[in-house]
This record gives C-alpha cells, structure tokens and sequence, in this order.
C-alpha cells in the first residue's frame, strides 16, 4: 500500500453530532432552523463553506463570501470548545493508525473540516503525529464531491515520502456519498464505513464495513493488490 487517507469526521473522530450542533447555533443566529434528518440526509459531507452556501440557496438566502469565512470561523470556535471538553474515537480507529504508523504507511487525512477542527482532537487523541500530511478545507478551493483534495493529499504524501504515491495504490476510508465520490475521481480504492450512511448509499465503495474494528492494516492491503 502506497498510503492510507482518511476523512476524518465519521471516520476517525465521532463528531457528526458536533457538527451539527455547531451549524445548528451558527445559523439560528441568522434565522435558520437545521433539522438533523436534513443534515444527516443532505449536507453532512460538504466542507463548512459549502455546506453554509448550500444551505442557504435551499432556504432561498444567499451569503456573501465575507459571511460564510465569519460563519465558519464561529462554528469552528464552537467546536474547538466542545473538542476541549471531549473527543472520542470512533471503534477501531486509533489501533489502526497506530498499526499503520508502525508499519510505516504513509498516513494522510482529507477532510472538509477547518485545519483547527481537526488538529485539536487529533492532539487529543495522541494520533497527531502519525500524520504526515493534513489537507483541510482551507487547503483547496473545490470541496467533496471534487477530487481536488485527495489529489493533493496524495501529492502532499509522494513529497513526504520522497518517492512516487500512486493513487491506484493508496486506500481512502470514508464515510459518505461524497467523500466516495472525490476519492474514486482521484483514482483511489475506498473503503466506506457505515457511521454516516446506511451502505446502500455507499456502493460506490469498493468494500463497505460497520465498523474499523472488523479490518486490519493487512486487510486493507489486499485492497489495493492488483
């Protein structure tokens, strides 16, 4: 395996209900109601940005870019405090980073959150320094379901490495339509878990699991075995 990319939330981190609950106080504020059958149904697995932009022309409203980077920065604050108070792995995630990390894999995270939300439970985890390379949403200017991100990660990853990271060769873990998406336009393997979705939604998947806690970093190597 050339390396493993994670999303990261869903994935790594359960933080979904976090982030709800931080676009919920966010757009209350300016008089919008998120339900989360709408959230989980639609808008989880877009970045911040989008995911304000998108919610706001299905409400009819339109934010100025100005709007979103403040409405992002307070989600982010809202977050970071909740992180502070709890991260929590999602099963099996952190033995297989650490297998991974021992193994020497090169280990990459591409995720539509801020690089705050992301670095801060990752601190809390002890995981931060497994990865060698962190793309977030202020990394690239297309979010998921566009491959720009995966494509950079993987780029990011060869750099690191110094060597050549084939993308037919690396194994992206997701956990959403969109994510899949993005990962199999950059020329990915995926494997999806079903924290998010029902895996139904997630056949564009090459294997769809419940849990990390059913694989091993040898499993996940045979996923990308020609």
């Amino acid at each position: 395996m050339d390396a493993l990319i994670f999303d990261f939330d869903g994935v790594l981190l359960d933080s979904e209900p976090i982030h709800l609950m931080g676009f919920q106080s966010v757009l209350r504020e300016v008089g919008i109601e998120l339900a989360p059958e709408a959230y989980y149904r639609k808008y989880l697995g877009y970045s911040d940005r989008d995911c304000f932009a998108v919610v706001a022309t299905d409400r009819g409203r339109r934010f100025s870019d100005s709007q979103i980077v403040e409405m992002a920065a307070a989600k982010t604050q809202i977050m970071q405090q909740a992180f502070q108070e709890s991260s929590v792995a999602m099963p099996g995630a952190v033995r297989l980073v650490e297998e991974a990390g021992e193994a020497q894999v090169p280990l990459g995270i591409c995720s539509g959150s801020l690089r705050a939300e992301i670095e801060l439970p990752l601190d809390a985890l002890g995981l931060r320094q497994h990865f060698e390379v962190i793309v977030a949403d202020e990394d690239v200017q297309r979010g998921k379901p566009d491959p720009e991100g995966y494509r950079l990660t993987i780029q990011r990853l060869g750099e690191a490495a110094g060597r050549e990271v084939a993308a037919d060769r690396s194994l992206v873990i997701e956990d959403s339509p969109t994510g899949i998406e993005a990962a199999r336009a950059a020329g990915t393997k995926v494997l999806a878990i079903t924290s998010s979705y029902q895996g139904g939604e997630l056949t564009a998947a090459d294997r769809v699991i419940h849990s990390l806690a059913e694989v091993t970093l040898a499993d996940l190597a045979k996923m990308v075995q020609p």
